[in-house]
Parts: structure tokens; sequence; C-alpha cells
């Protein structure tokens, strides 16, 4: 074909792609697969051949599966130059949207030497039958492509059958080869936001927040950007109204009406979020200057924005950060006023070093993927300060001292569980001018008594206020006693609220860097870094190696029992599901097929045992893991019962008290008990079977204990399904002897804010003042090391069924 037709469809003023003509020079023949989210999303599978690529797009993407044929459909030749093109093609353009380099490598063709490679290539290609070998970095083996008789174009790309043939899914693979980056982080406007919900007026936003850390980190799919110091705004813009307000919902549009004015020169609906500044020479921003700015302009007033939430009436808060960013520059208006707030990929650390040397607040780091989430504080949105700052409410003031006028220093202090509490004094750092202002305002707040919880004693006489104004203080660090040591005035901040003021405690992150202490898997790891646990910071890598540092004591657990995962791909706050049936399995993944009567078909399940089997559930987003209560050896025969105490909402001391009268029933009825924490809100109790009974008797006995128990604690406990009938009472659950019912194994992580693990107890634990989630991957490796294994009976040779319903039978015997 050519380059004619490319070159005809594309005008390169508007787009990123090469029109580059150039030759190749080299021996081995290339090939590349490229992602393309365009109106349709397509792979383009291009090979190398008289100096040019030629292409064809499958809709289904290429397979490793010989028994898929997928759709090829022939499209223009490409330069060779466009195998290395990873980038966005502007809307407007021929195949307008996101391209990443899929798959890259060398092929030659399936006979003759290399040196008749090509040769040989073109004339199977006249004929309509091309065989090649590809030795990618993900498609590898041989492949064919052959021409359908019905027509110029349509092609069938099959994978032959070879050692690297697969029925597992290549295309989950979707990280580019050359970026690492998937189709949906490469940062481009989307060219299309109907996926996004219609929203047709803006809406008073209250900001996402960030929460402090303590110090700099490089990280794959972050974003760094410039810590402003001013004041944080959401700026808004629908038809010819326009509003600007703090993120309390203070009206700004006429303190700083320059930038009011600057957000007309948008021309489309937007709400934006970004930060009010004054900035010197050398983009510098001063905070002090900005609080006077109405009233003595100095410096340069910008609105440093970083962020859109709505656009030409489409909610877009659900659209990943990096293109939300990509949108919000290419519709911000170039003017002295709106700047787009930059950032970094990835190197957070050495852009933290040049804020330190330029003498600038800190930085923001940001989950490149993640959504605007209104009001929070979690993990994907983080601060880190070149100094310790914190924010406080004045709570008195001293009188002057030697030179100083109007005031000597500022008393200080923080809301902790609603009690105002002291953290320290400072007199400096404040011009006289404002010195003067402060004290005229200090002054109609003045009070007889301290309004701290506990009174503090300066060495000057003091003036009581009631603690209403917020000022930000710089300090070297927190004494032991809670005090700010040095603490330096940095300026009064009008945009928050006194009881929102609180200690700012930043957490320790530390780069996940477990893939150094992985064994050899047969899959490869990938976003290690990704932050599971958002309150915690623990991060998916953190449980690749938590999980096997227990791999000891939890496979025994689920060793040859089908597994039911249930997925949190991105962390515990996102979207998860249960997932049973695995049809596409990777080959060496252990599995059974067992027949389902709900679904009248095989389920394909996953089976527990290995390693590397528990850390491919993990790598699928599957946090806790759940086996089945029998093997696959002795399907229809439990292993133990299981006594499920959930409160649902009710005190966890009264499950305490009902686990102790199962443990007395079980122990009169000579039946060995096993307790263990569920991980989350409940208890779990045991008791070992032995595989010798089937289901139907497992379950049978565990409902005459649940019998027993609740005739014991009628006014405590219920045995009825139905919550609604059970008027809040336990539910005593029996019903999970049931064969294909799942329960978490013992040393279990849950999706609990401070990933929290189910625990094995010995009874003298259960008692006042446990807490299911007490247990969490920090402890539990001490814990184990303390205790070992407190379940190994439970994989014992179980009860005697017989004994046991003669002793019940005994117990209950009328009296003569």
């Amino acid at each position: 074909m050519g380059l004619k037709d490319y070159l005809r469809k594309r005008t390169f003023s508007d787009t990123p792609e090469p029109s580059s003509r150039k030759t190749p020079k080299h021996a081995k023949l290339k090939f590349v697969v490229q992602e393309h989210d365009a109106t349709r999303h397509h792979y383009d599978f291009r090979l190398e051949m008289e100096g040019v690529l030629k292409s064809w797009a499958i809709p289904k993407g290429p397979s490793m599966d010989p028994h898929e044929h997928h759709l090829a459909v022939q499209t223009e030749d490409h330069p060779y130059d466009y195998r290395n093109f990873e980038g966005i093609i502007p809307k407007g353009n021929y195949g307008a949207g996101s391209v990443i380099v899929w798959d890259e490598g060398w092929y030659e063709a399936r006979k003759g030497t290399a040196k008749d490679s090509e040769k040989i290539l073109l004339k199977e290609l006249k004929n309509g039958h091309v065989t090649f070998i590809l030795h990618g970095k993900k498609l590898k083996g041989e492949f064919a492509l052959i021409k359908m008789h019905d027509s110029d174009k349509s092609w069938l790309l099959v994978k032959k059958g070879d050692e690297f043939a697969s029925t597992s899914d290549v295309t989950a693979e979707t990280e580019s080869v050359k970026s690492h980056k998937d189709i949906h982080q490469l940062g481009g406007a989307p060219h299309d936001l109907s996926a996004y919900p219609k929203k047709a007026k803006p809406w008073r936003v209250h900001p996402m927040l960030c929460t402090p850390t303590d110090q700099p980190f490089d990280r794959d799919n972050w974003l760094f950007e410039i810590k402003w110091d001013g004041y944080r705004a959401i700026g808004a813009r629908h038809g010819d109204k326009i509003e600007l307000y703090s993120r309390n919902h203070i009206d700004f549009s006429k303190k700083y009406s320059p930038v009011a004015a600057a957000m007309q020169a948008f021309t489309h609906d937007v709400i934006v979020d970004g930060e009010i500044v004054a900035t010197d020479d050398n983009g510098v921003a001063h905070f002090e200057w900005l609080q006077n700015w109405h009233r003595l302009p100095k410096g340069a007033l910008q609105y440093q924005i970083f962020d859109i939430l709505w656009y030409n009436g489409r909610d877009i808060r659900a659209m990943p950060l990096i293109q939300r960013r990509a949108l919000l520059q290419s519709i911000l208006p170039k003017n002295n006023v709106l700047r787009f707030s930059d950032a970094v990929e990835k190197s957070g650390t050495a852009l933290f070093t040049q804020m330190q040397q330029r003498g600038l607040e800190g930085m923001v780091a940001k989950r490149a993927d993640s959504r605007y989430q209104e009001n929070s504080r979690g993990m994907d949105w983080l601060k880190i300060k070149t100094q310790l700052r914190q924010e406080v409410v004045i709570g008195g003031y001293t009188e002057p001292r030697a030179s100083r006028k109007y005031f000597g220093s500022l008393l200080v202090g923080v809301y902790d569980n609603g009690e105002f509490v002291y953290v320290g004094h400072s007199g400096g750092g404040i011009p006289d001018e404002q010195r003067k202002t402060l004290l005229q305002k200090l002054q109609k707040l003045e009070r007889k008594s301290s309004p701290f919880l506990t009174q503090p004693k300066p060495n000057a006489p003091v003036h009581w206020v009631s603690p209403k104004i917020i000022c930000e203080m710089s300090f070297s660090e927190w004494t032991n006693d809670g005090f700010m040591r040095h603490p330096k005035f940095e300026g009064l901040r009008e945009d928050k609220q006194p009881g929102n003021i609180h200690r700012e405690k930043p957490l320790h992150i530390t780069p996940s860097a477990h893939t150094a202490t992985l064994p050899k898997l047969p899959f490869e790891p990938t976003h290690l870094d990704k932050i599971f646990f958002p309150e915690t910071g623990i991060t998916k890598g953190d449980l690749f190696a938590y999980y096997q540092a227990v791999t000891p004591y939890i496979l025994p657990y689920i060793k040859d029992r089908p597994l039911s995962l249930n997925r949190m791909p991105h962390g515990i706050t996102g979207e998860s599901f249960f997932q049973k049936n695995h049809e596409h399995l990777p080959d060496w993944a252990p599995h059974a097929d067992i027949f389902s009567d709900s679904n009248n078909k095989d389920l394909r399940w996953i089976v527990g045992g290995r390693l590397d089997t528990l850390l491919y559930c993990l790598q699928l987003g599957a946090i806790e893991v759940n086996p089945w209560n029998s093997r696959i050896a002795t399907q229809d025969k439990p292993d133990w019962i299981v006594i499920d105490l959930d409160p649902h909402g009710l005190n966890f001391d009264l499950v305490i008290e009902i686990a102790h009268t199962v443990k007395a029933v079980c122990d009169e009825w000579s039946i060995p008990t096993y307790p263990k924490t569920s991980g989350k809100s409940g208890l779990h109790i045991f008791i070992p079977m032995g595989a010798r009974y089937s289901y139907e008797q497992a379950r049978n006995l565990a409902h005459l204990i649940a019998i027993e128990v609740n005739k014991r604690q009628p006014e405590l406990t219920s045995i009825v399904r139905d919550p609604a009938k059970r008027h809040g009472k336990l539910y005593l659950d029996y019903l999970q002897n049931r064969e294909g019912q799942t329960l978490a194994a013992p040393y279990s992580v849950r999706p609990t804010a401070t990933a929290s693990v189910s625990t094995p107890l010995q009874w003298y634990e259960v008692k006042k003042g446990l807490r299911p989630t007490d247990f969490t991957i920090k402890n539990i490796p001490a814990r184990l090391k303390k205790h070992g294994d407190l379940w190994k009976p439970v994989l014992g040779k179980g009860i005697n069924l017989k004994k046991v319903l003669s002793h019940i039978e005994k117990t209950h015997k009328p009296k003569q």
C-alpha cells in the first residue's frame, strides 16, 4: 500500500504522530502492537516489511490460545518510526485517542533463513497466508495471519500450538512495555465524556484533602506538585456567572477580584480547584502578601489551578486524575492570573529537594489514577512539608515587653477530642502593622477565663480571648510534652473553622520494595506500591510481604481447598466483588471444576495450598482468603464445623459472653473448641471433624449446639435467620456449615482500616476488652513467633460423633 494513505489522512501540524519516511537498516525485522483507545478500542498489529509497517486493527486484541481466531482488519501502511509512537492523537484528528506500545520485539518467517525472511514473508502476504515467529515481551512463538476469502481487508490472527500457547488472557497485561503505563494512565484528555454523569449546574464543592506524611518518595503512577503557600479556592464558571470561594465557602470573588475576572476567560463551563497565591519575581509565594493583598497589593496575584471537577455539564470527579489534568491543561485560558500548576511524575524526592532549596512550603503527592473524593483525607493525596507547620487557634496574648509593640506573644492551641489544648506561644515573625490590626481583633474577643483545657502560665500578664482566630506557625519539632519548639508566626488563616484545627501527625510512608524479597513466581507482580488501606498507608506490596511471612501458618488451612475471592483491585475503599468461577486461569494455577446446582454448570475454582497461588490471588486484588470447609479429595466431608458469632452492630462484649456459653455447652458434650477472631466484627468457634462425616451431619451437630446455647441465653441470642425477626439478638449462625460455604481463613487479612487479621486465640484471651480488630499484619508475625500456630488441632483427628451424640443424650436424659 505504501504511505500515501497514511499521509493523506493526517495533518501533522495537529497530531504528534511521526511523518518520517526513513528506511530502517538492521538485521532483524521489527514488530509492534499498539493499544489504541479510539472511537472503538482495539489493538494495532504492525509488521515491518519493505521499510514500512504493514498494519492490522484487531478489535479483541491478540490471543495466545490456538483455539481463538481473532479478526484482523488490514489498514494503511505506517512509517517505520511509528513503532515508537506513544501518546495522544488530539480530538478532531483521524484516530483521535490514546496510544501505547503494548508489545514490541522482532520477528522472522517460520521457514527459511534470516537472510531470506523478508522475501518469504512478502510472498506469503501476497498469497494471503503469513506464518511467522514473534520474539516479543508479551507475544512469543508462532502465529499466522490468514486472509478471509470474501474480503479484501479481513484477516484472522491465529496463535499456533507451541510451548508458548496458553488459555490465559494476554491482554490482561495492560501496561505499556515502553512507559509502563496502561492506556488510561497516559494522560490524554478523553475523546468521549459520555461515560461521566450529567450534572446541569455547578455545586458547592467541599475540596479533597491531603494527608500529612513525613518524607518524600519516588513512586510510579504518582504525580508530585508544589505545595503552594496560599488560600485553597474553588472556581466555577456557568455561563456568565462566576463563583470563587474558600474551602469553607467564604466568598473570595471581591477580595481577590482579579482572579474572579480572569475566570471569565474560560470558554467552557467548569469547576476547578487550586490555590490563590501572591508571588515574587522568582515565583515564590508569600502568604503574608496574600493576606493583605486587597488592602495593599504586593506581588503577582495568581490562581494556581491543579484540578477540574465539572466540565460542560459533566461530573468528571470519577475520571483518573492524570486525565482530568490533561483536560484542564487543554482548556485553560492563557493569561497572567490563571496558571496550570505543574507536576512531575515518579521523582518526588528530587522535587522535594528543590522545594527545600527554594524555601518553599513543601510538596503534594497524588496518585495519578485517583478520583476526586470531596471532603476526604485518604492516602491518594499526600502532603510533605519542608518544615513543620501547624495551624493553631489563638486563645490569649501577653502584654508587650521591651521593644515589642501592641502585644508580646500569642498563646495558641488545637482541638483534641473536642477539648481546646494549649500547644505553645510565639511573638516572633509579626510585622508591627499586622500586630496593631491583630490586637484590635483580639480585644473584641477578650474574656475573663482561660479557654484552654489546662491553663498555661506565661511569664507576662495575659489577656484571654475566645478561640475564634486561626493562624499558622512554623516550628522545629514537637516536644515530648506536646508543645511546639521554637514556633514562629506565619500568618492568619481566614479560610478554616477553629473547631476543625487539630494537631497534624504526619504518617510514615515507607516506599514498598518487596519485589526484591519475593520468591520467583510464575507471574509478574504489579502495582506493589498501590495503597490498599488508605487510613494506614498499607500497600499491596505490604500484603505480599505479610502473606510471605505467614506462609507456613496459613497454607495448611487452605491446602487443597477451593477458594472464594473477594476482589478489591483498588483497595478496601474501592469497588469489590466476589469471584468463584475462573474461566481464564493461567495454566500453572491449581484449579478444580465443581458442578454448581444454582448455575447448572461446572464452575472453575482456584485451589489453595501453594504460596504462588496465594500471591496470585492477591495480585488479582483478593485481600482476604476464604476457603471451603472441605478439601477436593473429601469434597462432601468437612474438616471442621464453625459457629459464627457476628454481632451485627451489637456490643462485642455480648459476643464474648455468648462465646463462653458455646464453650460451656461443648465442654459438657466433650467437644473440643478453638476460637479465632473474624478480624472484622465477630468471633468464629471451630470444631475439628477430621473429614469423617458429611456436611449434613456436621450442620446438624452445629444446629444442636446453637439450639442449646439459645436455650441457655434466650434473651441474648437467636437462631432465626431473618434479622427483622431477631429483635436485636445475636444470631447463632450454624448455616455456615454447608458445602461451598466459605469463611475467612486463620491468619487471613481482612478489609478493615488497619489491615486486621483473623487470628486464632486461646480461650483465656476471650475476655472483656478483646476486640476482633486487635491483631493486624503489623503484630501477627511477633505473636506467631511467641505462640506458634494455636490451631493445629483443628486439622487433627477430629471428634467421634457417635460418642458426642451419646454425651448429648445422657445430658438431656430426663431425671427419674
